[in-house]
């Protein structure tokens, strides 16, 4: 029984043996071997947007293999989603210094960038993105948001133009160069980008709003609260489509419809100041002064440096006769800078205090 024994032992040990060794080889891959599988699984979970997960196993795939680019660009990639937009630069430097010509990490790092509020630095990166690959129509697009918001439109055209060659179904650039056209007074090409953007995407609800407030600017009421009403049918929730559609509506002598819709923007949004003013302008119009003056001075509330707002409140302080009150408004607004007021205060023989 002994000898039977120690067999079976030694058959136990012999197996145990064997399955150790079998395990250790299953997990002993090649450096580069065990990083791409690292890598892969990493991608995996960062597509399930498990991102700390995929962190962790970016990682552990640098550690098996320390040039390893991608694995530096999609850690890079899935900081950027964590809002770790330091650790994502980088990392993007690192991806950079191993492969110089990878424009997606120009790319990536410029975003990272401009997310931190460097914008100079993120220019730069987009520009090196579409020196390294001319037809990647994103880094076109987005230092050209980049430039209109400096202010440079013309330079943001060019760049949307840019992107637009290399990605002819690209709607949101369609949208911005519309937006650039707009500011260069170029109403009839915005207007085109602004439907073509509309065209390739139906639900880019913004495109709807600007395009009628381009067709506002450029005389075309009718075209104008088209587009408004089409806007406010599917989504009613925007204090200034509202305010602008009352704006549109007092251009064509509608003060009434005027005066409802900025009620409506009032009632989303009781700290717009503008709209307050603009329904005192509507009550001029229909002759509610009563109104009118509340109103108005309901706007100077909230922006005690709103010269309009004092401007039409004169008005209706005249047409209930207060005129004292009517010069205090209008000496106001004229030392705002509303030139328009001093006029009014000369004509009614409001003097000096």
């Amino acid at each position: 029984m002994l000898r039977i024994y120690i067999l079976f032992i030694l058959a136990g040990i012999a197996g145990t043996t064997h399955a150790q060794v079998d395990t250790v080889r299953a997990s002993t891959l090649p450096p580069a071997q065990l990083a791409e599988k690292l890598y892969n699984s990493g991608v995996t979970k960062y597509n399930s947007k498990s991102y700390q997960a995929a962190i962790q196993d970016f990682d552990k795939a640098l550690a098996a293999r320390p040039d390893f680019a991608k694995a530096y660009y999609n850690r890079a990639t899935t900081r950027y989603e964590l809002k770790e937009y330091s650790q994502a630069v980088q990392d993007y430097d690192a991806a950079i210094r191993l492969e110089p010509t990878g424009h997606t990490s120009y790319f990536g790092r410029g975003q990272a960038r401009e997310a931190m509020g460097q914008r100079a630095e993120a220019e730069q990166d987009y520009t090196k993105a579409t020196d390294t690959k001319a037809n990647f129509a994103p880094a076109w697009y987005y230092r050209g948001a980049l430039r209109f918001e400096k202010g440079e439109y013309q330079a943001a055209k060019t760049d949307f133009d840019q992107a637009l060659k290399a990605d002819p179904n690209y709607a949101y650039a369609y949208h911005d160069r519309a937006s650039a056209q707009r500011q260069l007074s170029n109403f009839t090409a915005a207007i085109q980008d602004y439907t073509k953007a509309l065209t390739l995407q139906p639900d880019l609800l913004p495109a709807l709003l600007n395009r009628a407030a381009t067709r506002r600017r450029a005389g075309d009421l009718k075209g104008a609260l088209a587009d408004y009403n089409d806007y406010l049918t599917k989504k009613t929730d925007n204090a200034i489509a509202y305010s602008n559609r009352g704006s549109a509506r007092y251009e064509a002598a509608d003060y009434r419809g005027a005066a409802e819709d900025f009620s409506k923007a009032i009632s989303l949004d009781a700290s717009y100041a503008f709209a307050w003013n603009n329904r005192a302008a509507a009550y001029l119009k229909l002759e509610d002064y009563k109104k009118a003056a509340a109103d108005a001075g309901k706007a100077i509330s909230l922006n005690p440096q709103y010269a309009e707002a004092y401007l039409n409140r004169g008005h209706a302080r005249e047409m209930i006769r207060d005129a004292a009150g009517a010069c205090q408004d209008w000496r106001k607004a004229a030392e705002l800078g509303l030139e328009a007021a001093s006029s009014y205060a000369a004509n009614s023989g409001c003097g000096s205090e």
